[in-house]
């Protein structure tokens, strides 16, 4: 996997019975697994989400890591980083870089 400035790319191999984060039908899939460098600052609220997916908004636990399911190349990865009294800074990342390989 790589992370560039406004791209991800890399290989997604399809995975069957996921169900760390997600269940039923959704457990089938490509899944991205990003870690995002949380600042050490007070306050900061980070939030992610897949433009164009199925689910809304998440908010990073402390760890600064979330999982993906990624349905197509089109989509991308929004985060905005944010803390009261301060203008938010939001990056979108693209995914047509990305091989989402097919289930075997």
């Amino acid at each position: 996997m790589t992370v560039g400035e406004n791209s991800i790319g890399g290989t997604l191999k399809y995975v069957t019975g996921y169900t760390g984060a997600f269940g039923g039908d959704e457990a089938n899939g490509n899944f991205l697994a990003l870690h995002f460098e949380v600042p050490d600052v007070e306050d900061v609220t980070i939030k992610v989400k897949v433009i164009g997916g199925d689910h809304g908004e998440t908010t990073l636990d402390p760890d600064g890591i979330n999982i993906f399911r990624i349905k197509n190349t089109n989509q991308k990865i929004q985060v905005v980083a944010s803390k009261e009294g301060y203008e938010s800074v939001m990056r979108k990342f693209s995914l047509h870089d990305l091989v989402l390989r097919a289930a075997s």
